[in-house]
């Protein structure tokens, strides 16, 4: 680094309310601060308060200058925009209560500046493409709470603003409680409110430092990172390629790659998919080593470069993982795509790394016996069998570096490199006879794939209606969870019945909606419904005289053997 750098201590609020404008880059991740570091802050601002410090210190942050009086946040955003968002908090509470010039004070001077002779703002901090548009709308703009909670109700789990608008939610709340713990006076409320915006602006204290170049900036990133940047592992993996590009045109080529890559990871934890996709290539790394692995290997440009075309096409992969129907299936078998279903609902995620490096190296055909493949495996090993994941995981990682670099071509082949993890027949079908199942769609799903292989050996290889996609199933169990007194001769002679034998398979089927008010009836007015039902192994249970402990156990001896058949791979 060559240039000096200015670096003066700030208050936070001071920082926002000094006239300048601050832009989070469209390549930076998205607001991520969850309850635990917001309410940290509230915690360790109201006890500063109260003891009397002087000043409570909240870190660096790194800004580039790009205008006059406007800087981009190259770290810093999850700080600033929380600060931005209690503030806004604390307006919405005085401006309900008629405190409506101090409400407009907080606004003018810490959120946003109304442009002159119009009626619109200019917000004094502007977050990513992703962000902003939630930001603008409920933080500067202001919107009543069931707004927020509206727009929160429509966002899946890995919706990129998703942090953000429980972040508003959480502060709202928040600095209600704050004001409504000083009395029942909202005139006292207010005079508590007014005190927090104080301390924000003169005695929340960061660091501000201004660099004059970007370059310069990720030299710092690197420098600094082990004296606590809050920084994830894809940021400092971003920082160093950034920071090794070093020419503006190459810059302008990995920023452009990033964008498109973290757009594809919108709905899934981009953290998760660059341990998948260094798996993949590298074999299993920990996370806290992940940086230091990829820092000493993508060094050169020219790797620097391979390295984020290579992520890019990756992470389009990683994300099809969720969704069977991803433009990325189309051109594969129905069977790949139902195995891709498949393997989500399982939570297979330690098989992902193999996934990734096959779709690039298998031809479609060796691709869906793979699939298969994994399936078994994670059948066997895992749900059934309960293996350990660090097992599963290293054995998977070693495979898929494997796939990449060529020496594995084939499902076969890749059949034997787990060998040493995948249970035989006998295990496997040893370890079915005695298991529960909690979770109600993997009990259905597996109970799904019993069915088609009981009816595989009959005429009517077509499931009956119950099945069929129009139909609406649900798990039953056969002995309830709530005996009634129709089921006193069982539970008194074999008081551990129920504890014993709820959720195991034995115990388990499938039924209709239509037949679904049976519930705790004793098993004898239950036979009658079984015996009326479509579905081949609901149906056989009909057969029974009693359901006591020896008929689950024989049932689920039957439904083992079953599996054992399903789940092979030849």
């Amino acid at each position: 680094m060559s240039t000096t750098f200015d670096a003066p201590t700030v208050g936070i609020g001071r920082l926002i309310g000094d006239g300048s404008q601050f832009s989070v880059p469209h390549h930076q991740r998205d607001y991520s601060w969850g309850e635990d570091e917001i309410e940290q802050l509230f915690t360790d601002i109201e006890e500063a308060q109260a003891t009397g410090q002087e000043e409570y210190f909240v870190g660096l942050m790194v800004f580039l200058p790009y205008e006059d009086k406007s800087f981009t946040i190259l770290d810093g955003q999850q700080r600033l925009a929380t600060a931005a968002i209690i503030l806004s908090a604390i307006r919405s509470w005085l401006r309900v209560r008629d405190f409506r010039e101090d409400a407009q004070q907080i606004e003018s001077e810490f959120i946003a500046v109304r442009e002159l002779g119009t009626s619109d703002y200019r917000s004094r901090l502007e977050l990513n493409e992703n962000n902003h548009p939630y930001f603008e709308q409920h933080v500067v703009r202001e919107s009543p709470n069931e707004d927020v909670h509206k727009d929160l109700r429509g966002l899946n789990k890995h919706h990129p603003s998703r942090a953000l608008l429980e972040a508003i939610i959480y502060c709202r709340e928040r600095v209600g409680e704050i004001a409504n713990n000083a009395g029942e006076n909202t005139q006292d409320g207010a005079e508590r409110l007014y005190s927090l915006v104080a301390f924000l602006k003169e005695k929340v204290k960061v660091v501000r430092l201004t660099v004059p170049t970007e370059a310069n900036a990720y030299t710092v990133f690197e420098t600094l990172n082990d004296r606590g940047l809050d920084l994830t592992v894809l940021d400092l993996v971003k920082n160093h390629v950034f920071g090794r590009a070093g020419r503006d045109d190459r810059l302008r080529e990995v920023k452009s790659l990033w964008t498109q890559m973290t757009s594809n990871l919108t709905n899934v934890r981009a953290d998760d998919f660059l341990k998948t996709w260094w798996t993949s290539r590298y074999g299993r790394t920990q996370k806290t080593q992940l940086f230091p692995s990829f820092k000493k290997k993508i060094s050169a440009w020219s790797d620097v470069q391979n390295a984020s075309q290579d992520m890019l096409r990756a992470s389009e992969q990683y994300a099809a993982l969720e969704l069977a129907d991803d433009p990325v299936w189309q051109d594969y078998s129905e069977q790949v795509r139902e195995s891709i279903s498949t393997l989500k609902l399982l939570g297979a995620k330690q098989v992902h790394p193999i996934i990734l490096s096959a779709v690039d190296k298998f031809n479609s055909r060796e691709l869906e016996r793979l699939l298969w493949l994994l399936e078994v495996l994670i059948v066997r090993y895992q749900l059934i069998g309960g293996g350990r994941t660090g097992r599963l995981e290293m054995s998977c990682a070693a495979l898929a570096v494997k796939v990449w670099n060529g020496d594995v071509t084939s499902a076969k082949a890749a059949s034997d490199e787990l060998s040493d993890i995948m249970p035989n027949d006998n295990e496997f079908q040893e370890a079915f006879r005695y298991k529960e199942e909690r979770n109600s769609r993997k009990a259905s799903f597996v109970l799904s794939k019993l069915e088609k292989q009981a009816r595989s050996t009959r005429k009517d290889d077509v499931a009956g209606g119950e099945l069929k996609p129009s139909g609406s199933i649900t798990l039953e169990h056969i002995l309830p969870k709530n005996p009634g007194a129709d089921w006193s001769s069982e539970t008194e002679s074999d008081p551990d019945l129920v504890e014993d034998n709820l959720y195991r398979y034995g115990n388990l089927c499938l039924l209709s909606n239509v037949n679904r008010k049976i519930g705790n009836k004793g098993f004898q007015e239950k036979k009658a419904t079984f015996a009326r039902s479509e579905i081949l192994l609901t149906n056989m249970v009909s057969e029974y005289n009693q359901w006591t402990r020896q008929e689950i156990d024989l049932r689920q001896a039957h439904l083992a053997k079953l599996a054992r058949t399903v789940w092979s791979f030849q």
